[in-house]
């Protein structure tokens, strides 16, 4: 009498076509979860250091910017003081007087004690404009903490975990058999 299960060796496909399509789409999501981590982890060890630099050095840039800005407004005044120097006499004698206590045999300088005494006529006031504020944003303290030598590689293999484990969990079930696809 012939036997209603199947031969020895043989496997019975009755197989349902949306339950295929479910654990496909379910391998598929879950491969594109963990390697989107492994990238997303690789992706801020090589981008957040570099972006640090990025910023620190447009930091910089701003710093050195108001320094020119603050150096231009000095050179102006001084050049100011230059033109007026031959035009103005007093200013020229208050200048020698600060200079080297240099003024005329029949001039007396003395100083009032009603008045405050003046700081001298080349003594130039700098102007001083508001730094920029250094850079701290959360991305900038994550790549401090990303620039430790052992968070690195903590980092580097967590993601090489990741991209593992999503290769051997989710490859699709034809490739599990002794490692080769049929």
């Amino acid at each position: 009498m012939p036997s209603m299960a199947p031969p020895c060796g043989t496997r019975a496909e009755v197989e349902d076509k949306s339950t295929n399509l479910l654990f496909a789409a379910g391998r598929m999501i879950g491969f594109t979860l963990l390697a989107g981590l492994a990238m997303l982890i690789l992706a801020g060890l090589v981008l957040l250091p570099a972006y640090a630099r990025w910023r620190q050095a447009e930091y910089q840039r701003d710093c050195l910017t108001v320094a020119c800005r603050e150096s231009e407004a000095l050179v102006a005044a001084q050049e100011r003081l230059i033109a007026a120097l031959p035009e103005e006499e007093v200013l020229t004698k208050r200048l020698a007087l600060s200079q080297g206590e240099v003024y005329a045999a029949n001039e007396a300088v003395s100083a009032s004690p009603r008045y405050p005494r003046r700081p001298p006529p080349d003594v130039i006031q700098p102007i001083h404009y508001p730094r920029p504020a250094p850079p701290n944003d959360w991305l900038i303290r994550a790549s401090v903490k990303v620039n430790n030598a052992g968070t690195r590689r903590g980092l580097l293999l967590l993601a090489a975990g990741c991209l593992l484990t999503a290769m051997f969990l989710f490859a699709p079930p034809d490739c599990r058999q002794d490692g080769q696809s049929e």
